[in-house]
């Protein structure tokens, strides 16, 4: 879908298109409906539309007339696309296309809309190549101010690639508009802001400025009423200001964005907020910085990402853009956020240096793996999408395998579920006793009850100290206590539980874990080897903290094969250090923070990667970072104990 800039801009097009006609009072004939349905269409009701386009292509399925029925088809294709339903109406688009394509007169309008449809579709789909080319097909159905739409899409596909295609686009369209009398200003404003958009990723920062602070002024300026088009002039005024290096009114600008000026730091509670590795195919560095844009479903769901600015090519947009789109909310968190806001969001990113460890409970999730397999319950092919998008697939198979009697495959879903982090605990809790009971019911290892009760310590828990209750509840289970695996992975659990676990009882789950019957090698055991080298070293017992140490196999600045990091022993992380500038807008937010550990617990080299809203936090949360001290780690050389962690760091205002 087009960014907010250019809604204005299609209804625009549309508007130089004849309207269909209406319904009549009596929708009985073919055409009756027919016309109906692109009455709909033609007021962009699409919801509408798509239902009555729908039961018109039931009752032509065996019609002749080939221009209806591809007229149907391409319509209803092109309200599937608006409506997110990309790959269908891409199906439906194509297969209408060609039949009106041959009258090429009768149908422009027809034309000129499926092949923005398309790409739209291929643009969301992050095919910026054949976006480009149905925007060209587009165009070149356009005439006059129609062609403002397909040049302003191909100016914010081509943004990124440095070539002058872009900002030739982006220019067109801006002087096609400024020469349209009966163009209002505020979609000259629109057009104007994507003009300057390209300007900004060209660095030509300056000329951006006066662009945007022109396109604010036709407006209305800095008011308290604001609509998405608005926003964006807003936010790439207070980008290009920063970009100048003035960053009062930097802030300024952001303020009257609306971003960080809404309670709860709404968009800090993503479950799932992976960023794109430094290196990779794309080939990012860690100086490269990207803001990205996305809207948020009420299912917890990232939609319309786009790549707003970026210091690098086109391939390092679309890495961040990617990454984005794999964000997944608990639509509890989602739905939380008034739905104005959520429409077109920004964030600023970096690429991760950051070490992708396990959790502690990888290796019992790999155990119940194990034992799927040799029950023939492979993983479903929905587990690859983004947990937002796979939960509905969830449930549905937690039915269906219900219905069917279908344990394993139903433990599997089950499994899925709770690991998502997706599941709030009123949904969770039943399903975990369904799962407990179908893991008695298939003579499932102990690990894998094991598995759902320490996500019901979790779920049952109202704070950290109950959840830790709940995982010596779990340990004092005989059943548990008798599995290797399964008690070795609640004693790490509460030996790294910080410092809400005494020293001897650390000292005691550690011990155990030393004592399993488990390979020396196994990374619940590395774990414990450090926490023990820790504890010997802490203890004045050097030598017998370098043997320790010597058995874990790791190098010197490597942390345990699993999580966590060292514990925290004193928090930097204080209201003294909330940016004034930011208290003083009234701002909250978030920032997500790379750093290194030393072995004497300072912090090293912090880094923000990601943060909302955009430069706004990222220099406090260093800060924050930079003052945290964590529990000292033995390493034989007194080298860097823990490379890459992460850590996001909310600054919510008092109430």
């Amino acid at each position: 879908m087009l960014d907010p800039i250019l809604h204005g801009l299609m209804a625009l097009a549309q508007a130089a298109t004849p309207a269909q006609p209406a319904a009549p009072a009596k929708p009985l004939t073919l055409q009756a409906q027919f016309d109906a349905a692109n009455a709909a269409y033609s007021t962009r009701d699409c919801a509408e539309a798509l239902k009555l386009y729908e039961a018109l292509e039931k009752r032509t399925a065996t019609n002749k007339n080939a221009l209806l029925t591809g007229a149907i088809a391409v319509r209803g294709g092109i309200c599937r696309v608006r409506m997110g339903e990309r790959e269908a109406g891409v199906a439906a688009i194509r297969r209408g296309l060609p039949t009106l394509a041959a009258k090429p007169d009768e149908f422009r309008a027809d034309l000129g809309s499926a092949h923005l449809a398309l790409g739209d579709a291929a643009y969301d789909a992050f095919d910026y190549d054949a976006a480009a080319t149905a925007y060209r097909a587009a165009l070149d159905l356009a005439k006059g101010v129609e062609r403002v739409v397909p040049l302003l899409a191909l100016a914010r596909t081509l943004s990124f690639d440095h070539d002058g295609r872009a900002l030739a686009y982006a220019e067109e369209a801006r002087k096609l508009t400024e020469s349209e009398a009966s163009i209002d200003k505020a979609t000259v404003a629109a057009v104007q802001t994507r003009y300057a958009r390209v300007l900004l990723n060209e660095g030509r920062t300056a000329d951006a400025y006066t662009v945007l602070k022109d396109s604010l002024k036709k407006q209305g300026g800095l008011d308290q009423k604001v609509n998405l088009s608005e926003i964006a002039t807003r936010a790439d005024l207070a980008q290009a200001a920063l970009l100048n290096g003035d960053r009062e009114r930097a802030r300024t600008y952001l303020a009257y964005t609306g971003a960080g000026r809404l309670e709860k730091a709404p968009f800090a509670g993503a479950r799932q907020m992976d960023l794109p590795p430094c290196g990779g195919p794309a080939g990012l560095k860690p100086t490269e910085v990207a803001v990205v844009e996305f809207s948020l479903g009420d299912d917890g769901i990232v939609r319309n990402v786009a790549p707003i600015y970026t210091t690098g090519n086109r391939a390092a947009a679309l890495a961040f853009a990617r990454a984005v789109g794999d964000w997944s909310w608990q639509p509890e968190d989602a739905t939380a956020i008034p739905a104005f806001w959520r429409q077109s969001a920004r964030v600023e990113l970096r690429c991760s240096t950051a070490a992708q460890r396990p959790s502690i409970t990888q290796p019992i999730d790999d155990a119940f793996d194990t034992w799927l397999t040799s029950k023939g319950a492979p993983a479903f092919a929905w587990e690859e999408q983004p947990a937002a998008r796979a939960l509905p697939l969830a449930r549905a198979e937690v039915a269906r395998a219900r219905t069917a009697g279908d344990k394993v495959a139903e433990l599997r879903a089950l499994g899925w579920m709770f690991n998502s982090q997706l599941v709030g605990a009123e949904e969770a809790r039943p399903l975990i006793a369904e799962a407990l009971t179908l893991a008695q019911a298939t003579g499932a290892p102990a690990a894998v009850a094991t598995r759902f009760r320490i996500s019901d310590a979790y779920v049952a828990a109202k704070n950290y100290d109950q959840v830790l209750d709940g995982f010596r509840t779990v340990l004092r289970r005989p059943e548990v206590a008798a599995d290797p695996l399964s008690a070795a992975t609640v004693r790490m659990m509460l030996a790294n539980g910080g410092s809400q676990v005494r020293s001897a009882e650390r000292t005691q789950m550690i011990d155990a874990v030393l004592a399993a019957p488990l390979p020396d090698t196994h990374p619940l055991k590395v774990a414990a080897l450090l926490n023990r080298a820790d504890l010997s070293a802490q203890s004045g017992d050097t030598a017998a903290a370098k043997a320790a140490f010597t058995r874990t196999g790791l190098s010197s600045d490597q942390c345990a094969l699993i999580a966590p990091t060292p514990a925290v022993a004193k928090q930097g992380a204080t209201s003294a250090r909330y940016p004034t500038e930011a208290l003083q807008m009234g701002f909250e937010g978030w920032a997500r923070v790379e750093f290194d550990i030393a072995a004497d617990g300072h912090t090293l080299t912090p880094r923000t990667v990601a943060a909302y809203p955009p430069f706004v936090f990222g220099d406090a949360a260093q800060k924050m970072i930079g003052a945290t001290r964590f529990r000292s780690s033995f390493r034989p050389d007194n080298n860097t104990a823990c490379t890459g962690n992460s850590q996001r760091i909310v600054f919510n205002l008092p109430r």
